[in-house]
């Protein structure tokens, strides 16, 4: 077996689209492979890097890279009236034969402000279906949910919602209102409390954290406070993926990630992310683990 590709790039983490090679080994027959790389689909911009900034959907790369695996786009939804294309983000996608739909989530753009904001607020408000939740999200989801419902209530068929980082969020706190087929995030914080966790206890939840990644242990949990939704998909330094690991393998193979991470990639280089626990959280990481790891026939998670 031939080693897993892993990226200290600091492109790769601040600009998922610019080096991406989408679908790279073709249509992915794993659910989780599908949707690692729809969420980095979803971080492509007009212009994330130019002057004037535009972080609106480049909707016509994204349409070329799904027909490319047989989806079509059915919708694009974004924050209305925000300058530069900033705010939430996320399109819903259909495979060709129309049996499988998949409703993909932005993570968080450095450089809109409004996204910092939003993972900033973490201050709990109380959500419809129950329980408590990260406030912040919450008014993300709000920017995109009165268009966003009723193409959701629209699909007929099996439906899967993702996202990476902030979009992870977005997709769990959807999937409390509107339970999918099945739930797949990368790189997800902490969404809600006890009781919010509860209201998805219906749904088929497949969380993927990456080794050390900070974003999956922010806000942290604390008792009476948040909680993560069911046991992670744990991506351990060799790109191996074991479901819920015990909490000391864990953390041992954190130190020895942590510690060998400078040596190993060169933390040092201008070009390379400084720490592992920012490195892990890149799209392209998970998309290469997730990419490599076994599926069941139906393609679920082995």
């Amino acid at each position: 077996m031939s080693p897993v590709a892993y990226s200290p790039l600091k492109d790769d983490l601040f600009f998922p689209c610019k080096n991406a090679q989408f679908f790279a080994g073709g249509t992915p027959t794993s659910e989780a492979a599908l949707c690692t790389e729809m969420s980095r689909l979803a971080y492509c911009s007009i212009s994330p890097e130019a002057s004037p900034l535009n972080l609106s959907f480049d909707q016509s790369k994204i349409a070329g890279v799904l027909a490319n695996v047989g989806f079509f786009v059915t919708s694009f939804h974004e924050s209305a009236d925000s300058p530069s294309g900033k705010g939430a983000h996320c399109f819903v996608a259909m495979r060709q034969d129309n049996q499988l739909a998949v409703i993909a989530f932005r993570g968080t753009d450095k450089d809109d402000p409004t996204n910092v904001a939003s993972d900033a607020n973490a201050l709990f408000t109380e959500w419809p279906q129950g329980g408590k939740v990260h406030k912040g999200f919450s008014g993300c989801l709000k920017d995109l949910i009165a268009t966003l419902a009723p193409a959701v209530s629209a699909i007929g068929c099996r439906v899967l919602f993702t996202g990476h980082s902030l979009g992870a969020a977005l997709a769990t706190l959807l999937a409390s209102s509107h339970h999918p087929s099945a739930l797949y995030t990368f790189g997800s914080p902490l969404v809600g409390d006890a009781a919010f966790v509860a209201t998805l206890q219906q749904v088929k939840s497949y969380r993927y954290v990456d080794c050390c990644d900070i974003v999956t242990r922010i806000p942290p949990p604390l008792p009476g406070g948040y909680q993560h939704v069911g046991k992670p998909y744990y991506i351990f330094e060799n790109r191996t993926i074991q479901f819920g690991p015990p909490e000391t393998q864990i953390a041992e193979d954190r130190f020895k990630a942590f510690m060998e991470y400078p040596f190993k990639y060169q933390a040092w280089k201008e070009e390379n992310v400084g720490v592992r626990e920012l490195a892990d959280h890149t799209p392209v990481n998970y998309v290469n683990a997730v990419m490599a790891a076994p599926a069941r026939a139906d393609g679920t998670p082995a």
